[in-house]
This record gives structure tokens, C-alpha cells and sequence, in this order.
């Protein structure tokens, strides 16, 4: 086995595969380069991820095989892939974690099953190696598909996305690892956080959230890290911070991508050291949360424009979740409008109204740009505006009526098929052209919602000539 990262370390004489593990300071993968066998294979350990970057960078060609740990203290598994699969884009990078191992390789993530690391160390680098030279390597199948829930906890919805994040929710019940939440305002990402705390380890611990946009860049600092008397002129008592009122729990961090430069560095050192001070105090204090962050802004578009720093964009999104708008998962609108008058109708001591098929349509169809917050609104508005229970379409909002209002009105061939019948790539077009409505334009979520490649659909918008080709 070789230790340590330069360009003499790695000559081997022949042509084993070279296995790169790179450790952190807790050296939690250094026994597996004892494991592995040097017949087989040569193995190159490294104490931290910029050693191992060093040895990509210097002999890129050499390495088959990378190992590094998604929680490791430095940028973590998810930040050295971030940069090794650019300096090594051939090579395989099998990542532990808290879910079990994962392998990434030319561009794709597989899942990963099979013995334990240390027991068969060898076998699963043979069967990676024999897998990439003849190119069999392929994402797990399963003979069905796993069945849908309704909902998760306080989640709603039974489309695809949706139910993705409910398997993901399961996966983490055992977990304490980092999650970055991303998704646009009103999609319920702090209900997917308080989900995933209720579901953890951790769940009778605190759960405490802070909108890090809706507080004075001046006083964040303060709000998360607590201060000690006189730190400021209204510092007139200690406070403690969000930090240790969370202490053993969970900490939500709402539009995280709002925090100002300096206090992300602090921030990054928490993660990092697991410690903190308060505001003008000289105590370090030791602290044991979980951290859960949400955005609305698109980070990794933060990080290229120098607005969010790419080593705490790393530490966050060990585990990332997307929360899809409500255009995205139309499936799921009947089951929320349902429960929404039930529940709201509920609440004001009322019966749910019966809604004509005018209305539900009409609500069905909306866009809602507000997603799943906006729909809540309009259904309480509702029941408050109309007592009686008799919603007609004109006690719709004017944004819904008028949406309604101007939808095509041409025949559909989908709904309303010509006695001659109709001719397939109508019926196609149509389907699309629906569907891209449904999505605003968005040109991925619409063949994600068809179930077709983004390339297929730009090369049928082509045909249709609607785009250049």
C-alpha cells in the first residue's frame, strides 16, 4: 500500500488498477487500504480531499477506482466529486454514507448493493473494475415499480416526484446527514424538513427554523449564535442562539442562499468545528445539531457568480432535495384542493363545499406561480367569501377566471376525437404543446412529465417547427 499524494507515490511497475482512498482527520477509510490486496490492485491513501485532488490532477490516467466518505470533515463526498469528476472524468467514485455506499461514474449515479466495504473489499473493487472495462455498469432494476402513497406524514401528493422524496424521507430515518432542500417559493420545503426531523433519530429533540432572509444581516449573527450581555447597545441580557435552543435537534435554515458573506464563513466554521462563540463573548461552545437548509435561489448559480461560497455550498448538500412547483405534479392538485376545503372547511365549523365541474376545472388547470402556499390561499378565500357553501366560477379569483378565460378554445383532439379519427403526430403534438403550457415553458419538466428525453422533445418541437433545430 502507498501513503501519501505526489507523483512518485504511484509507480507501480505494471498495470494493477490504482484504488485512490482519501480519509479525512478522523481516518474512518484508512483500514480499507490494508484490506485491499496488492495483487490485485495498488492502493493510495491520503489524509484529506486536496491531496486527493492533488493526485487526480498529476496522474489522472492512473486511477480506476476513488473511495472517500460523503460525511468527511473537509468539503465532504459531495464537494471532492464536484471537482474530481472533472479532473478524472473516467474514473469511478464509490462514496459511503449514511444511506450506504453510492457509486458515481461517466456521468451517472448508480446504486449500490452487495456485501459490507470491509468485509468483501476486494470483490467489489474486482466486480467495479470488470463492470467499467466492459462497460455493464448500469443503474439497479427492480422487477416493479415501488407502489405510490397519497402522502407522507403532513406531505400530500401521489405523483412520481413527490413519492421520490417520500422513499428519500425513508431512506434518511436512520440519518443525521445534512440536506439542502431547493426548490421554488410555496413548494413546502420546510415541511419536507420537519418531515424528515420527525422521521429521524432526532425527533424529540427541537425543531427550530429561522428565515435567514427575514432577518437584518446585523442581528443575524446574533439570532443564530446567541450574545452575551453588553455585546451591543441592546445587548442589556445574554441571549442564547438558534444554535443551542436546537441543541440535540434540528436546525432549519430557510433561503439560506440570503446570508451575507461573513456570515458564512461562520457558519462553514460550525459545520466544520462543531463549535461556536456567542457575540461578544470569548467561550467556545460545543454544539450537536442537525442542519437542514432551504433555498429558493439556484445555489450552485450562487457559487458561479461568486455570490454563496462553493466550500458551504459543498457542506450543505450532502444530501440535496428537489421540491418540484405545482406545475410540475398536476396529478397532485385534486388530493390537495380535497384536503384543503376539508380541513380549512374543518376549521370554521362547516361542511366542505361540492364544487361544480366548472370550478374544479378551473382550479385543476390554474398554473398557481404561488405553487402549493398560493392553492391553500385561494381555498380559504373561498370558504370565507362564500358562507353558503355554493362556489360558482365567478367567486374564483380574477387570475383564475382570467387564465380560464384565455385557455385556447380550439377543438382538442385528445378529448374530442373526429369521427375520421385522428393522425398520431396530432395527437403527439397536442400532447405536447398541453404539456408545455402546464409548465410554463419549461422544456426538462415537460418531458419529464411526458416520460420522454428533453432531447426527443426539442427534436418533435423541431418537426413541429417550433424551434430550430
Amino acid at each position: 500500500m502507498t501513503f501519501l499524494a505526489s507523483k512518485k507515490t504511484i509507480n507501480t511497475g505494471h498495470k494493477k488498477p490504482v484504488v485512490l482512498i482519501v480519509d479525512d482527520e478522523y481516518c474512518v477509510l484508512r483500514a480499507l487500504a490494508n484490506l485491499i490486496s496488492p495483487q490485485e490492485f495498488t492502493a493510495v491513501w491520503v489524509p484529506d480531499e486536496q491531496q486527493g485532488l492533488a493526485v487526480l490532477q498529476d496522474q489522472p490516467a492512473r486511477i480506476r477506482i476513488v473511495i472517500i466518505d460523503l460525511k468527511s470533515s473537509g468539503m465532504g463526498g459531495g464537494g471532492f466529486l464536484h471537482q474530481a469528476r472533472h479532473l478524472a472524468p473516467h474514473a469511478a467514485v464509490l462514496i459511503t454514507g449514511p444511506l450506504g455506499p453510492f457509486l458515481y461514474q461517466g456521468g451517472n449515479f448508480y446504486e449500490f448493493s452487495g456485501p459490507n466495504l470491509k468485509q468483501d473489499i476486494n470483490g467489489i473493487l474486482l466486480s467495479i473494475t470488470q463492470k467499467m472495462d466492459n462497460g455493464q455498469i448500469s443503474r439497479k432494476k427492480t422487477g416493479r415499480k415501488p407502489e405510490r402513497k397519497d402522502r407522507f406524514g403532513a406531505i400530500i401528493g401521489r405523483s412520481e416526484s413527490i413519492n421520490a422524496i417520500y422513499r428519500l424521507i425513508d431512506h434518511l430515518k436512520e440519518s443525521s446527514s445534512t440536506v439542502l432542500i431547493q426548490g421554488e417559493s410555496g413548494t413546502g420545503k420546510e415541511l419536507i424538513a420537519q418531515t424528515i426531523h420527525r422521521t429521524s433519530p432526532r425527533q424529540n429533540r427541537p425543531f427550530v427554523a429561522i428565515n435567514c432572509g427575514a432577518i437584518p444581516a446585523n442581528l443575524m449573527e446574533s439570532e443564530l449564535f446567541g450574545h452575551e450581555r453588553g455585546a451591543f447597545t441592546t445587548a442589556v441580557a445574554q441571549r442564547k442562539g438558534k444554535f443551542e435552543i436546537a441543541a440535540g435537534g434540528t436546525l432549519f435554515l430557510d433561503e439560506v442562499g440570503e446570508l451575507d458573506r461573513e456570515l458564512q464563513v461562520k457558519l462553514l466554521r460550525v459545520l466544520q468545528e462543531k463549535e461556536f462563540q456567542r457575540v461578544g463573548g470569548n467561550n467556545t461552545y460545543k454544539t450537536d445539531v442537525r442542519i437542514i437548509a432551504a433555498t429558493s435561489q439556484d445555489l450552485s448559480q450562487a457559487v458561479q457568480t461568486g455570490h454563496f461560497r462553493d466550500d458551504l455550498f459543498y457542506r450543505l448538500n450532502v444530501i440535496p432535495v428537489y421540491a418540484p412547483p405545482l406545475r410540475e405534479r398536476r396529478a397532485d392538485i385534486p388530493l390537495l384542493l380535497d384536503h384543503f376545503f376539508n380541513n380549512t372547511a374543518g376549521e370554521m365549523g362547516r361542511y366542505p363545499p361540492v364544487l361544480s365541474e366548472e370550478v374544479l376545472n378551473a382550479l385543476k388547470n390554474y398554473r398557481y406561480p404561488g405553487n402549493v402556499r398560493e392553492l391553500a390561499n385561494i381555498v380559504e378565500r373561498l370558504l370565507t367569501m362564500c358562507p353558503d357553501g355554493k362556489i360558482s366560477f365567478k367567486d374564483l379569483p380574477q387570475e383564475v377566471r382570467e387564465e380560464t378565460a384565455s385557455a385556447p378554445q380550439s377543438a382538442n383532439v385528445l378529448n374530442d376525437l373526429p369521427d375520421g379519427g385522428a393522425c398520431l403526430s396530432e395527437v403527439e403534438k397536442e400532447l405536447i404543446l398541453k404539456t408545455l403550457e402546464m409548465t410554463s415553458g419549461n422544456k426538462a419538466a415537460a418531458a419529464r412529465m411526458i416520460g420522454i428525453t428533453r432531447r426527443r422533445l426539442y427534436l418533435r418541437l423541431s418537426q413541429y417547427g417550433l424551434v430550430s433545430a
